[in-house]
């Protein structure tokens, strides 16, 4: 099963993790996410966790990942931006902008920005660091301090 209509396909196979503004975080999987609508389901990861139902406001971020682990030893994300590793999204090299994003929180991230023009409330950010875990982010507008488009 997967979901059309915005950048790339959503797989339901996708990991994803919802960091909340107050600094919760669940992880699971999604069938319904739609960033032009106001809540999505995420099914937990965790052997018997039941469905919720999350209000993208209340969210910093959608974080789809490689995996739900990460690796804590990772050092700190380059704060140069180089190509988009995962091959569904490549093309949005093309047509996305580089951006560099502080979030209300501290955490700073670069990458390629997708819809940052549009009216809604979020867009797509796909993080160029190989050694990361993050696929790609919804970024909620609301949730972030600074952002930065770069020139191409």
């Amino acid at each position: 099963m997967s979901i059309l209509g915005f950048v790339g396909e959503i797989f339901f196979e996708d990991k994803v993790v919802a960091h909340y503004k107050d600094g919760s975080v669940v992880k699971g999987h999604t069938r319904d996410f739609d960033p032009g609508k106001d809540e999505f389901t995420l099914h937990p990861y965790e052997a018997g966790g039941e469905a919720v139902a999350v209000e993208i406001e209340s969210l910093k971020a959608v974080f789809h990942v490689k995996t739900f682990e990460g690796n804590p030893a990772h050092p700190p994300p380059s704060e140069t931006i180089t190509d988009i590793e995962e091959p569904r999204f490549r093309d949005v090299m093309r047509g996305g902008r580089k951006a560099y994003l502080e979030f209300a929180d501290g955490e700073r991230m670069w990458g390629y920005a997708e819809g940052f023009e549009s009216a809604r409330g979020g867009f797509f950010l796909f993080p160029t660091d190989p050694e990361g875990n993050n696929l790609r982010v919804y970024v909620v507008r609301s949730a972030l301090k600074n952002a930065v488009l770069i020139d191409r």
